[in-house]
């Protein structure tokens, strides 16, 4: 089994999950890295500057965001909102404006991607045993379970932070809060006039400066890179069926569960998205890799100013119309 440790010791190994940094050669600016586990994953943050007191306190209060971030949306914590909703029998639930206004945006990306992106799959993703070290092969019955009290339908927005969560179901904002804290913990460092910075938690990246070179990880080997990035004052994200997974006789079993079956999505082998907005890059990985390629291409082709790479299960590659413009030898 492909455990959780082992994907962390990976991620670090290169760069933090298949992402690489040009390196600075200017003797003048400092270029100060710091890492912290949060969100479930490595976050890395970046920043390029002269002065080195500067750069660490930028440092220091984009972590505090994250943090903040993570608290807020954590489901394991009982005095997290989020746990408190999902633990909530009132009929008509208020939900933290901050927590609302993500809900919304999830709500439209779930309409968009006609039900592949749904965060109100938290019984699902505990069936599976992800939030474990050791997740297994749930069997049929547990599945069936888990759907009945899952399901973007269930959850009904009333406006002013209000919600009717129906029966049991859990919200879980995995696929799309990494991107958002992303872009939270950016917005952080530019009140502080930075002005060369990265950002990277678990693949979801977002720069401040043009001098970064990025690289996609090859979703089946570590330790490679398989195409090269210059964003040019975008964002990119990356949903993978090697983030966590598991294998039974064979099979990979992966986190990326289609919310109309119950089990992983099957077809691809990783996605990445290139947005202005780190918070739909997020989501939009997680809701093309469902949909599959053909779908998943139609859905970017229709939307603004955003790109995809797809992998399918064979390793072959597929861009969406403009994607090549990033691409660097």
């Amino acid at each position: 089994m492909k455990n959780y440790i082992s994907y962390i010791i990976g991620f670090i190994v290169l760069f933090l999950i298949g992402f690489f940094i040009a390196r600075n050669n200017s003797d003048e600016i400092k270029t100060v890295k710091r890492t912290q586990i949060l969100l479930g994953t490595v976050v890395e943050i970046q920043v390029r500057n002269s002065d080195e007191n500067k750069a660490e306190d930028a440092i220091k209060k984009a972590f505090a965001e994250v943090k903040r971030i993570d608290d807020l949306f954590t489901t394991y914590n009982e005095a997290s909102p989020v746990w408190k909703i999902n633990n909530s029998y009132d009929s008509i639930i208020s939900v933290d404006s901050e927590i609302y206004s993500l809900i919304i945006l999830c709500d439209s990306i779930t309409k968009l991607s006609k039900g592949s992106f749904d965060v109100s799959l938290d019984n699902l993703t505990k069936a599976w045993g992800f939030y474990t070290d050791d997740p297994q092969l749930p069997t049929k019955v547990k599945i069936d379970s888990a759907l009945l009290n899952s399901g973007w339908q269930k959850i009904i927005l009333l406006g002013n932070n209000k919600i009717i969560k129906k029966e049991n179901v859990g919200l879980n904002f995995g696929a799309i809060a990494k991107g958002y804290a992303v872009d939270k913990a950016i917005d952080v460092l530019k009140k502080y006039k930075i002005k060369k910075a990265l950002v990277n938690a678990g693949g979801e990246i977002s720069v401040i400066g043009n001098d970064w070179i990025l690289g996609i990880q090859n979703p089946r080997d570590v330790n490679s890179v398989i195409k090269k990035l210059k964003l040019n004052g975008n964002t990119v994200a990356t949903s993978g069926d090697y983030e966590q997974y598991f294998e039974v006789d064979g099979n990979r079993y992966h986190h990326i569960l289609d919310p109309k079956t119950g089990y992983p999505s099957k077809g691809l082998q990783s996605v990445t998205i290139i947005n202005k907005s780190n918070t739909i890059a997020d989501a939009l990985a997680t809701a093309v890799f469902v949909m599959g390629k053909e779908n998943g291409i139609k859905l970017i082709e229709s939307l603004d100013d955003t790109e995809a790479m797809i992998i399918d299960s064979n390793g072959k590659i597929f861009y969406s119309s403009g994607f090549k413009k990033y691409l660097i030898n």
